[in-house]
């Protein structure tokens, strides 16, 4: 028998959206996608693709309005949007709480679904976010429209009045249009900063910290004990999880992660949200605090590094070099800052000369000829077979600053102080060049 047992990782970004006509806003459609940005272009018939009751040029084009995002993966996406689609059918809905109920039935005798608009959508997906079926998954609501946003914070005032058990509040995130940006949904390039849909996270950016400190936790086999049992942790012996808070590296079995983050939402709250329609004890934890920086964990953020880890090695490697050359060029740029701050600074320092001091054009074209040859040696100072020496950067800085010496001596100025002001010029330009980094030992033979 073939195992059920899916061999991908989380997947990092899977959706559930709600899509409304730009024309006509009691047109409705709500679908699943990983890539809410393609999917928007399909059904708006910029590319291939779409459903075909997204189709009509009449209602072209479409705006996605919302999104739910958080899934492990496709099928679980799928699951949800059937349930949002026909709320008077799903079964993940208990019959005591449904909200939508069909009143008529189709020729074939089957229940029809009863009439949508933005307000049953949102009563229905507010429940949904609270039965045991979808509670203990990672789930967070997005909003793009502030009228939408408007409504769901209308329904939800209006359920919490009701004398129930206390609900636990969905994580809303809200991200509306600025005014320098341009139509979401339409084929021109969008103006401004992203928004919306085209400011989430396609890939496992975000994740690139956390996997690269499981990487090089699990790479050098530095397990050490669990973090909730204090067990040793033998190196590829089982399945170990790690602390998703950057500055620290506690590691822990999985069991023993689940029950320490279960065992503190139920000291926390006295029961475990989520479950509150039913009454069931969880099996599987949504958040809490690591045992040993304390920091906030979220289970889904685990499971995501650890089955990236576990089933896409190559996919992590990718985002640890990545980080890696994001690093190389903070660090370049960062260099190339200093050396324009530093020139930037030589030019004032010359600009702070008196205007009295004159200099030959001679003597100018030997004070740069010195300054090449601080910054690399010449024809010269190449390797020869005869003789091995070592030359070190001091040592052609103090050749170089004595021509500069000279160099000052040659010129002609009109007052005694500006003479001074060269040398001393000349003394600090032999100090900073000789502090230069850049600057390599040089083996002349």
């Amino acid at each position: 028998m073939a195992s059920t047992v899916s061999s991908r990782p989380i997947p990092a970004l899977y959706t559930v959206y709600i899509l409304r006509s730009t024309m006509r806003h009691a047109s409705l459609y709500i679908g699943s996608t990983p890539d809410p940005p393609r999917r928007l272009k399909q059904h708006n018939g910029a590319i291939k693709g779409g459903a075909a009751r997204t189709a009509r040029a009449s209602l072209r084009p479409w705006e996605m309005v919302g999104l739910v995002s958080g899934f492990p993966g496709p099928v679980a996406a799928l699951k949800f949007e059937w349930a949002l689609t026909n709320p008077h059918l799903s079964l993940h809905i208990p019959t005591e709480s449904r909200l939508s109920v069909a009143r008529q039935t189709k020729k074939n005798g089957h229940p029809r679904r009863p009439p949508v608009s933005m307000q049953s959508i949102l009563a229905n997906l507010h429940l949904l976010l609270r039965v045991p079926s979808f509670a203990r998954w990672p789930l967070r609501l997005h909003v793009f429209m502030p009228d939408v946003h408007a409504a769901w914070t209308k329904w939800v005032a209006q359920v919490q009045t009701t004398p129930e058990a206390p609900l636990e509040p969905v994580e809303v995130l809200t991200d509306f249009q600025p005014s320098e940006s341009g139509v979401m949904g339409a084929d021109e390039i969008e103006l401004g900063p992203p928004w919306g849909i085209h400011a989430l996270p396609l890939d496992y950016g975000p994740m690139r910290d956390y996997v690269d400190k499981a990487q090089d936790i699990f790479t050098f086999e530095r397990e050490g004990d669990c973090a909730v049992c204090n067990m040793a942790l033998p190196a590829g012996q089982g399945l170990y999880a790690v602390c998703p808070n950057k500055s620290c590296e506690a590691v822990g079995h999985l069991r023993c992660w689940s029950d320490h983050l279960l065992a503190g939402e139920v000291s926390t709250h006295g029961h475990t949200h989520g479950h509150v329609l039913s009454g069931d004890t969880p099996l599987v934890p949504k958040n809490g605090h690591c045992p040993d920086c304390g920091g906030p964990v979220i289970w889904g953020d685990m499971m995501k590094e650890l089955t990236l880890r576990m089933r896409a090695p190559k996919e992590a490697e990718k985002l640890v070099k990545a980080k890696r050359r994001q690093e190389k060029a903070a660090d370049k740029a960062a260099a190339l800052a200093d050396k324009a701050a530093s020139k930037a600074a030589a030019a004032a320092a010359v600009e702070d000369l008196p205007s009295s001091f004159e200099v030959e054009p001679s003597v100018v074209k030997t004070i740069k000829t010195a300054t090449k040859k601080m910054r690399k040696p010449n024809e010269a100072e190449k390797p020869t077979a005869a003789k091995a020496t070592k030359i070190t950067k001091s040592t052609r800085v103090t050749k170089a600053a004595s021509t500069l010496t000279k160099a000052a001596k040659t010129a002609k100025p009109t007052k005694t102080k500006a003479a001074r002001a060269v040398t001393a010029a000349v003394g600090e330009a032999s100090a900073a060049l000789l502090d230069r980094s850049e600057s390599p030992e040089v083996i002349v033979v």
